[in-house]
């Protein structure tokens, strides 16, 4: 299931969280096969995204623009850090205005369909995450659109992915967190 939730954060934390992420220096995080540019997620917001019978495997702030992080990478987030990971969330960060209209893309596999079984072995996670970016073999369920303050929450087995690929304008700025039970 997936949950679109508007004004998470109360104004005051979401002006503060996008100030930070302004005044920040992103930094090149090494993914294995892919690369992000990243922040840490301060702890002022941290508190903030906690789930009751739920525990944060790992947070970052995200950013992709134009000549950086240009693929789609359909993906599931199956397994984050070794964990088995239950459930996983993106909060839009920035603000509409020069950016390329975005948001977060879900997908059936042809063979797995809506996403991995939550016991997935490691093997045939990273085996899946070799058709990242062969769309013949997905097919589009679901689409959210990015909005300034906007939670998508969803099964951390789903596939998914940015849309689009490639931000033509601006920087597309997302707040990642993945939790297990």
């Amino acid at each position: 299931m997936i949950v679109v939730e508007d004004n998470y954060l109360d104004k005051e934390d979401f002006a503060w969280l996008q100030e930070h992420c302004k005044k920040e220096v992103f930094k090149i995080v090494d993914g294995g096969d892919k690369q992000f540019l990243a922040i840490e997620t301060p702890e002022r917001i941290l508190d903030e995204l906690e789930i009751e019978g739920h525990e944060i495997i790992f947070s970052f702030i995200r950013k992709a623009h134009k000549n950086f992080d240009t693929e789609p990478r359909i993906h599931s987030d199956g397994i984050i850090l070794d964990k088995y990971t239950d459930m996983a969330r993106v909060l839009y960060i920035n603000d509409p205005e020069g950016v390329t209209k975005n948001g977060t893309m879900f997908y059936d596999h042809k063979i797995h369909g809506q996403g991995l079984p939550k016991d997935v072995t490691c093997e045939d996670y990273n085996e899946v995450l070799k058709d990242s970016n062969k769309f013949h073999k997905f097919t589009e369920t679901d689409r959210v659109y990015s909005r300034p303050n906007r939670m998508v929450s969803y099964d951390a087995q789903n596939f998914h992915a940015k849309f689009p690929a490639k931000i033509e304008q601006g920087e597309r700025i997302v707040l990642v967190t993945f939790y297990e039970e």
